[in-house]
């Protein structure tokens, strides 16, 4: 008798340590059962453990393929004694009807400092989802009959009346304002600025950007050959900007007032050329000289402008 108690105290005391080891357990929930097509299905997960257990919650996500993923909820985590309960929430939904049985979800855990890992299951949930009952003998109609308002008469006709002030302010504004435009142009003469002050402009704002000088000699020499045949087309009426170098020299030996600056429009045109065609390299010196010229080439080539016609009068 004594030898049948002791071996029975030895199996409970090995079974109450087999459930000590093993303190966790899962269980998977929907907040109901029967669900309508497109109605959001709250899916959650509890686990409860031992807080020497670490738990590592896979991808539901990826693991419910049977419902469409929405979003996945904040999770909570509450400490009693020595069990640690966790809970995860996730919404799913489903827009055809079918009786679905969400599978059961494989969750890892460690006891402990162990580092081999142990598995346990969810249980699996099943789900119905329903269609709405739809009497097709009946004609397909809204909801509700829409809803007719009574015209409100008084209403209309002040909304008319302040429709019809702000258009004719608006109308009264827009004259004044035409008025007043028609009025600054007769009496503001068309200033336009000398072609020469436009290149002089360009020649100073390209002298500071220091092109050559930090390395840039291509650009330096693209852009000085612009502003220099720019200047031709605006102040000898041609179209420098698409004609050949010896193109515009020809034109400007036949100008008189172009003839003067002939040769210094060469000597530019010629280093620019073994620049752009040539890949040539110039010094510095060339450079500088290349600038210089294109300054020659408009101060030679200023004119007394026209004065206006409102100054002749009242002279």
């Amino acid at each position: 008798m004594v030898r049948n108690l002791k071996f029975v105290f030895i199996i409970l005391f090995f079974f109450l340590t087999v459930l000590k080891a093993q303190n966790i357990s899962v269980s998977a929930t929907t907040d109901t059962a029967t669900y309508k097509v497109g109605d959001y299905i709250k899916y959650q997960i509890e686990i409860k453990h031992d807080k020497v257990i670490s738990v590592n919650m896979p991808s539901v996500k990826d693991s419910v393929k049977v419902l469409e993923y929405i979003q996945t909820l904040p999770s909570e985590r509450h400490e009693v004694d020595t069990q640690v309960i966790e809970r995860y929430n996730f919404i799913f939904s489903k827009y055809d009807s079918a009786k679905v049985t969400i599978p059961a979800i494989t969750i890892e855990y460690i006891t402990g400092r162990t580092i081999s890992k142990k598995l346990i299951k969810t249980n699996p949930v099943t789900i119905t989802i329903r269609t709405l009952p739809v009497n097709a003998q009946e004609d397909i109609r809204d909801v509700k009959d829409p809803l007719k308002l009574p015209l409100n008469w008084l209403l209309i006709s002040a909304i008319a009346v302040i429709v019809l002030l702000l258009l004719g302010l608006l109308y009264y504004l827009y004259k004044r304002y035409k008025k007043k435009k028609a009025l600054k142009e007769d009496i503001l003469p068309e200033i336009k600025i000398p072609p020469y002050e436009i290149a002089l402009a360009h020649l100073h704002e390209l002298e500071e950007k220091k092109l050559w000088q930090n390395g840039l000699v291509k650009q330096f020499h693209s852009e000085v050959t612009e502003i220099v045949r720019q200047y031709f087309e605006e102040r000898f009426n041609v179209r420098a900007l698409e004609m050949t170098s010896a193109e515009i020299l020809g034109v400007l030996s036949y100008m008189e007032e172009g003839k003067i600056i002939v040769q210094t429009s060469d000597n530019f045109f010629s280093n620019a050329d073994l620049v752009k065609f040539a890949k040539f390299e110039p010094m510095p010196k060339v450079n500088d000289a290349m600038m210089n010229q294109a300054y020659e080439i408009v101060n030679q080539t200023i004119h007394a402008q026209p004065q206006n016609v409102n100054e002749d009068k009242n002279v």
